[in-house]
């Protein structure tokens, strides 16, 4: 897979929710959902599609439903990262953020069908082809969940100033401070080290 995500959130929506880099900087800033074949890339890697599903996705793309697609997927992500990042910060999810995630869970929900089965009941969600926008409903789903659980309280912001990527601190005494130990983590220490230097 031709350039792949750095999934390091520990969670998928969060991961998703990632995909604009840099955010917070204007000048560096970098939308990894370049477009609708990147978002398939990111779907792909995340596990919310198949390689077959992809395909076939491919394959059903025409560029004006294509472009199309990516901004609602993009608006989205947007305001799953906004909900996210209020949680981060302990304070109250912006109104506007909320109800477009519940415009698009609505979608994603009205897929599902209740069904029996290996003696209990289960949510079963169609095989991601649907439409070009079924990649993003197990996305959504997921990040439903996860705000919907005792895991949200763990939920993160990096710390560091040029990252500030979301993740989930499933540290041990949940002390976690950034998104990546290798990436960002090493970063900050090495910039102390070169201070101390100084």
């Amino acid at each position: 897979m031709p350039d792949e995500f750095q999934l390091v959130a520990g969670h998928r929506a969060l991961d998703f929710a990632n995909t604009l880099d840099n955010r917070y900087d204007p000048i560096r800033r970098v939308e990894l959902l370049s477009s609708y074949q990147r978002f398939l890339d990111f779907a792909q890697q995340s596990g919310a599609v198949t390689p077959l599903q992809t395909r076939r996705l491919r394959g059903e793309v025409d560029p004006s439903g294509a472009e199309k697609a990516l901004a609602q997927i993009v608006e989205a992500r947007e305001a799953m990262h906004f909900v996210f990042l209020s949680v981060a910060a302990g304070e109250a999810p912006p109104r506007d953020s909320i109800d477009t995630l519940n415009r698009y869970l609505a979608e994603a929900r009205a897929q599902q069908k209740l069904v029996w089965g290996q003696g209990r009941f289960e949510w079963r969600s169609p095989p991601p082809v649907q439409s070009l926008l079924s990649p993003l409903h197990p996305i959504l789903l997921d990040a439903a969940d996860l705000l919907a659980s005792p895991d949200l309280r763990y939920v993160r912001e990096c710390s560091a100033e040029t990252c500030r990527w979301l993740f989930l601190d499933r540290s041990k005494n949940h002390s976690r401070r950034w998104c990546d130990m290798q990436i960002c983590g090493n970063r900050a220490k090495a910039q102390r080290f070169h201070s101390r230097q100084s």
